[in-house]
């Protein structure tokens, strides 16, 4: 079963951010330099993690893979908005 995510990612080494981004854009529909929108199956999810956590400093860097609600959480105000199916809004 497939689901959205958001792959944000803060690398300190040059190196090291090119190597990040080669694997986040790699399972990206597309996104914003880094912070990337991405569909995955739950199988990628660990092979995704396992790549990342490979291409970084884990005591400099920080990559969240973040899980994107099916359905909002509305606060104060906020109503509801509906789009055709697979539109994502951030």
């Amino acid at each position: 079963m497939s689901a959205h995510y958001i792959i944000a990612y803060d690398v300190k080494s040059n190196k090291r951010r090119r190597r990040c981004a080669k694997v986040a854009y790699s399972y990206a529909l597309g996104g914003q330099k880094s912070a990337l929108e991405s569909v995955l199956e739950s199988s990628e999810l660990p092979v995704l993690s396992d790549e990342l956590l490979d291409s970084i400093d884990p005591k400099e860097d920080r990559v969240n893979v973040i899980k994107v609600m099916p359905k909002a959480i509305l606060l104060g105000k906020a109503k509801q908005l509906h789009f055709e199916d697979g539109s994502i809004i951030i």
